[in-house]
Formats: C-alpha cells, structure tokens, sequence
C-alpha cells in the first residue's frame, strides 16, 4: 500500500511501509492512503504503529472535511496546520481540500515587492533591504491567516520603501557636492 505524509507542514508521498519506518515521524502526521475518505493523523491507523515516536504537542485539529463546491474552509488557522493535498497518480481519487483561502476571505494586501527592489537597487541599499523584508513577510502572513498582521506588514514596507527613496534623493546630491569639494580641493 501507498502512503502520502504530511508531517511538520510538508506533503510528500507516495511511500511504501518500509520507507516510512526510516522517516523519523512523529504522532503529529498526518496520512492519506487509497480507500480513506480523508487525512487521519498517524495514530489513528493501526498499520502504522511503530512507525512514528510520540511527542507531546498541542492537539491540531483535523482538517475540515471539503465541501463539494469548496466554498467552506477552516479560517482562522494557520496555514500549516492543514495537511496539504497529496498529487493523486493516475486511477487513485483523493479527497480535495487545497487549504487555501477561501473566496470570503479578504484578498492579500499589496506586497510592494517591486517598488523595494527598484528603491533598493536606485536608492539606499540598507533601508532598501528591510523594505524587501516586510514585502516578503505579506504573502507569508497571509497564508498563514494573520489578515492583520499582512496589512501591517504591507503598510510597514510601504513606508520602508518611501523612506528608501527620500533616502536616496537625498543622498546623491550630497554625494555629488562631497565628490565635487574633493576634486577641488586636490
């Protein structure tokens, strides 16, 4: 039999028995095989005991069972706390649940992930470079659910990348008068 793993929030699969012995998995897993109508975690199959070492974790609720127009998912939640879909090959079915926000939910801030590279790169290099930063941190915190804490950082890096250009508007033509002194003055 084949099985598909999700453990510490990466998907991976399919694996024979033997293979998941070598894996290192712990009670926090989540499987999938054929014939399961969803993802159970590793302790709930019996075929598998011996397989995973028990730790002690807080208890991860498991994934809501998919809708068939997929109009209801679990929000609120991060977003690695939902196995994700293994890939089915071809004849095997497997239940659909993407954990992704759904179509209620608010649409991602702007990342400004453009305007930080192009102040970084005409700009200032340093306050460039944590623009950068919290334009990455958008997307991530938005996947993981934390809609505030996106808009936050979107806004965050908005004004990194303002600072940026006022950094550089003000820096070269300070940097042209000190270039200019200096060949004066030699």
């Amino acid at each position: 039999m084949q099985y598909w793993i999700n453990h510490n929030g990466v998907q991976s699969g399919p694996f024979e028995l033997d293979a998941l012995k070598e894996m290192g998995l712990t009670s926090a897993a989540y499987v999938w095989h054929e014939g399961l109508d969803d993802w159970k975690k590793i302790t709930q199959l019996p075929e598998l005991q011996g397989v995973y070492e028990m730790v002690q974790e807080p208890e991860i609720p498991t994934p809501a069972q998919p809708t068939a127009a997929r109009e209801q998912v679990v929000t609120g939640q991060p977003y690695q706390q939902q196995p994700r879909q293994p890939l089915a090959t071809e004849g095997q079915t497997m239940p659909q649940h993407d954990g992704m926000p759904s179509a209620e939910q608010e649409p991602c801030p702007p990342t400004n992930l453009v305007w930080a590279i192009i102040s970084t790169i005409l700009c200032c290099l340093p306050t460039g470079i944590v623009a950068i930063i919290y334009a990455l941190k958008v997307t991530n915190k938005y996947r993981e659910g934390d809609i505030d804490g996106a808009k936050r950082a979107s806004e965050v890096g908005a004004w990194w990348c303002i600072a940026t250009i006022i950094m550089g508007i003000l820096y070269v033509p300070i940097g042209v008068l000190v270039s200019s002194m200096k060949t004066l003055l030699m």
